[in-house]
């Protein structure tokens, strides 16, 4: 099988040149006699009558002329005679192949490209012919304004293999440039998981702090403290030294404290790995009022009758609360209004507010630096702790203000 080998770099050098030039670098095949293919099932197919098959091939394409401008019409005819039996030969030995139980995949691929080739060649001797009949009385060839001639197209078939070959071997370069970019890239990505790591480390030990450390005297010594105050001052010495007003200061600021105490602490817990959020079924309108009582702006909050629904109440309020403070917030309205209410399957916050569409509310709550006291957390904030409870928010700007949806089931 060596020789074969050998020979076959021949044949697919000669796929490059002129089909005006046969010879015997131009067929990149693999002939063999009809005699070959027919072998016993039991026998396997032998070097020798393959490598004797293909020199007798080989004498035939090189008795071919290596033009055919030159040829009489009559030896073109004869010529094309040879190419069609060359070729009945080749389909006859293809088929057999074809029916064959052991067949050769390489053997009949090459078959193929053989019979192709020779039609380009019977093609080409055809259009030689056809050229003739173009040609005046001294020999020179009439150019058709509405066709191109044969040897224009022949350039144009060479011209677009050539385009479609640097267009591969574009793609090829790209395609390891692309490969380059993305290992890069992939490098980029761990090291920033990594960094990722570390940070989440970070956050959950300051998490900790706020959870442990804060709780002592949020909930401890500040409450006892005002307690012990109050037992020791009586209520015309409080009135005498006109401290009222101060206490209840302290008061409804330690409560406010702790209301965001525990918003914070619950908030915090959610960096834990595999923490499960605590939830239980309360009535939406009652947690709500109750954690609004203390806040300055209740009697601009308009709560309808609402379902009962199964949520962590102190992050649920703290996500309504920030939704609140926003249509307040940003609103230029001198009657200044929030109204909750459940509208299908969706709570409902409309506020009378400048109006967010949904587009800016998304560029809002993607992750980014504050790099401005304005640019506040309270709606990203809000947007996570729904989402942890599994509920979908969006926004719509109407011609009230912004609309925030909330799909709870």
């Amino acid at each position: 099988m060596k020789k074969i080998i050998f020979l076959i770099p021949i044949f697919f050098a000669s796929s490059l040149l002129s089909q005006d030039s046969l010879s015997v670098n131009k067929i990149n095949a693999k002939w063999v006699e009809p005699e070959i293919v027919f072998y016993d099932k039991k026998e396997e197919i032998k070097e020798e009558p393959i490598v004797e098959s293909i020199k007798k091939d080989l004498e035939f394409l090189e008795s071919l002329p290596k033009t055919y401008d030159n040829v009489r019409k009559d030896d073109l005819k004869n010529i094309l005679k040879e190419i069609d039996n060359k070729l009945s030969r080749l389909t006859a030995e293809r088929d057999s192949l074809l029916k064959s139980k052991i067949i050769d995949t390489e053997l009949v691929e090459t078959k193929e490209k053989t019979i192709t080739t020779l039609n380009k060649e019977k093609n080409t001797i055809n259009l030689t012919l056809e050229s003739d009949e173009l040609k005046d009385l001294n020999g020179n060839l009439v150019v058709d304004k509405n066709n191109l001639t044969v040897e224009r197209e022949t350039y144009k078939k060479y011209l677009y293999w050539s385009l479609g070959i640097l267009s591969l071997l574009g793609l090829g370069i790209v395609v390891l440039l692309q490969r380059k970019t993305i290992k890069v890239q992939d490098g980029e990505i761990e090291k920033q998981l990594e960094d990722i790591g570390k940070k989440n480390t970070y956050l959950e030990h300051a998490a900790r702090i706020i959870r442990h450390d804060m709780h002592s005297g949020i909930n401890t010594y500040i409450p006892r403290g005002i307690t012990s105050l109050e037992k020791r001052i009586t209520p015309d010495e409080l009135k005498n030294l006109k401290i009222e007003l101060p206490i209840k200061m302290i008061k409804d600021g330690l409560a406010h404290t702790q209301k965001v105490y525990k918003s914070v602490y619950e908030f915090t817990n959610l960096v834990k790995q595999n923490v499960v959020l605590e939830k239980k079924v309360v009535n939406i309108k009652d947690v709500l009022l109750d954690y609004l009582s203390n806040t300055s702006y209740l009697s601009q909050v308009n709560i309808s009758e609402l379902d009962e629904l199964e949520i962590n109440e102190i992050l649920f309020c703290t996500a309504i609360d920030n939704l609140i403070k926003n249509g307040l917030k940003y609103n230029n309205n001198e009657d200044k209004f929030v109204n909750i209410y459940i509208e299908e399957d969706n709570l409902i916050i409309q506020d009378n507010g400048i109006g967010l569409t949904q587009k800016q509310f998304e560029k809002i709550i993607k992750p980014k630096k504050i790099e401005k006291k304005e640019e506040g957390l309270g709606l990203s904030i809000s947007y996570v702790i729904l989402k942890e409870h599994g509920f979908e928010m969006t926004c719509d700007k109407n011609n009230i203000g912004t609309k925030i949806i909330i799909k709870i089931k």
